[in-house]
């Protein structure tokens, strides 16, 4: 279970990594300059170099971490499992609590951030919901544990606010666009080109994935701890049996 997360972590983190670069590319067409031109190659070089030497940092330190990871998961999983019988509502209420907050929190966020998501906002809030129903079908399997949501939202948090403040907006123009013609855009700008559906349609994809990833461990939180309440258990105290193998 944490080896298939870490590994699609990886593929987002390689997808997060070539979204600006793309953008600025699919940008740069839009404004019918050549991209092989040797002042803008010169320009590129940084941030082409800086997002390969990011994810090579960043995949190395995930596989790092990895087995520590693991332990983490087990561990928590021994500890909700011993919960005693008066703690668990609290806790599955609790449970509950959080990932309502973060989702609404994270739906709003995005919206400020990003014009796009302020117009579909189902968007952010189907992508929790995917992230929290596949934690909740996996709550039996070895969980990931709560504390990868913080490094996944400080990670969406620099993926939307740092290219703003270091990237000039017309390098960025091809990410100001909806790839869903609307009767009232309100000043939003409709795709028109190959250039904008490719650089929208990996942002789009990119952050769906990284705050379903992020939602997972919540879902197996609540899921794991629901476990001893949905199904008869042995004694009430150990949600083994109900909740698989650790």
């Amino acid at each position: 279970m944490i080896k298939a997360y870490f590994r699609l972590l990886r593929i987002v983190l390689l997808g997060s990594c070539l979204v600006f670069p793309v953008a600025i590319i699919c940008s740069r067409i839009l404004t019918n300059y050549s991209v092989l031109s040797r002042g803008f190659i010169w320009k590129f070089a940084p941030v082409a170099v800086f997002a390969v030497a990011l994810y090579v940092m960043v995949s190395f330190l995930l596989r790092r971490s990895e087995p520590a990871v693991t332990s983490m998961a087990r561990e928590q999983a021994s500890f909700l499992d011993s919960l005693p019988d008066r703690w668990v509502d609290w806790a599955v209420v609790g449970s509950a609590g959080l990932s309502l907050f973060l989702e609404l929190a994270v739906i709003r966020w995005q919206g400020t951030e990003h014009t796009i998501f302020a117009f579909y906002k189902n968007f952010g809030l189907l992508s929790c919901f995917a992230g929290l129903g596949l934690g909740y079908a996996l709550a039996g399997r070895n969980r990931i544990p709560l504390l990868m949501v913080i490094p996944l939202l400080a990670w969406q948090m620099a993926l939307l606010l740092l290219p703003k403040a270091f990237i000039p907006e017309w390098l960025l123009a091809s990410l100001m666009a909806t790839p869903i013609p609307e009767q009232l855009n309100m000043g939003f700008s409709v795709a028109s080109s190959v250039a904008h559906y490719v650089a929208i349609y990996l942002f789009l994809i990119v952050i769906f994935l990284l705050t379903a990833l992020t939602f997972i461990p919540v879902g197996q939180l609540c899921g794991r701890l629901a476990g001893p309440l949905t199904t008869p258990v042995s004694g009430g105290k150990n949600c083994a049996s109900a909740c698989g193998p650790l």
